[in-house]
């Protein structure tokens, strides 16, 4: 299986765990997780028949596709799905939540059949980290995505969050300029300020002026930061409530950073969370690489 072919069907899975998102809205909203289910089978069709060579008519529905490729199992789950999509696109008739429970076990089922029988692969093992451009974020995900499948959703929500802040520091990294982060360093180091000023000896409410007026800086700066990396910030304080406290230290051998996460019990670890998080960083990281710039081509050291 070819290079082009695992990255249609990581889109496929994208556009799937987009309508898997939205089915667990609220009514009536959930019900757009219909159109992206029923989009999501549509390209997997296609492709399946570019994969058995069959000839693609561009005037096939969804439910011919079982007829063209004989290989594709589970039609009685498509008509599930079909009948419900139709009737809210052209009727206009809103699915129920057990109409929506229904068709996500559906078309999660036609998925997890097909998959391997056209492609050879586990349809879990799909996904687009194969597109992130940093080795050390490919690793955390792909950690993150193995604790995923093993129902391992603690493990896998805290993979997700170092490989969303090692994606920053990657893409920050190259482009520093004369060691500060330009452009993405809003504020200028207050790190040194609460030390320095306690020792001028004004009291205890003058140094928690301080340390607030420094924590509402540092608040300031990740919001600014965030904004300006084009991620949704309310998507983006959802993934951070799910983080637990994570710190790193660069090893002096290595020169690589090296995590620690102290767990936070408060935190809800399960399938749908761990899932958030881990489409959250696909989705931030392929967002930031479409506006990827080396500073050594633009400036000079």
């Amino acid at each position: 299986m070819n290079d082009l072919i695992i990255q249609r069907l990581a889109v496929i899975k994208q556009l799937y765990s987009l309508g898997l998102n939205q089915s667990y809205d609220p009514e009536p909203i959930n019900g757009f997780c219909l159109l992206s289910f029923h989009d999501s089978a549509d390209m997997f069709m296609k492709l399946c028949l570019e994969k058995e060579k069959i000839k693609d008519n561009d005037n096939l529905y969804l439910m011919n596709y079982f007829t063209e490729c004989p290989k594709l199992k589970g039609k009685e789950l498509m008509n599930i799905l079909n009948q419900r999509r139709n009737n809210l696109k052209h009727k206009g008739a809103l699915p129920s939540t057990l109409d929506i429970e229904n068709c996500r076990a559906s078309v999660t089922e036609f998925f997890e059949l097909n998959t391997p029988i056209i492609f050879g692969v586990e349809f879990k093992d799909i996904s687009l980290v194969s597109l992130i451009k940093y080795l050390s974020v490919k690793e955390y995900l792909s950690d993150a995505l193995v604790q995923l499948n093993e129902e391992k959703y603690e493990d896998s929500i805290i993979h997700s969050q170092i490989s969303f802040k090692e994606f920053l520091s990657c893409y920050e990294e190259d482009k520093s300029y004369y060691y500060s982060s330009f452009p993405f360093q809003v504020c200028e180091d207050l790190s040194y300020l609460p030390s320095a000023l306690r020792r001028l000896g004004f009291g205890r409410d003058f140094d928690a002026f301080i340390d607030k007026t420094k924590s509402s800086f540092d608040k300031l700066e990740e919001i600014v930061r965030i904004i300006g990396f084009g991620i949704d910030y309310k998507e983006y304080w959802k993934f951070k409530l799910l983080s637990p406290d994570i710190t790193f230290y660069l090893n002096d051998d290595t020169g690589k950073r090296e995590y620690q996460c102290f767990k936070d019990e408060r935190i809800i670890s399960n399938k749908r969370n761990a899932q958030y998080c881990f489409d959250f960083v696909i989705d931030s990281a392929l967002k930031l690489q479409r506006v990827n710039f080396d500073i050594k081509e633009l400036r000079k050291e």
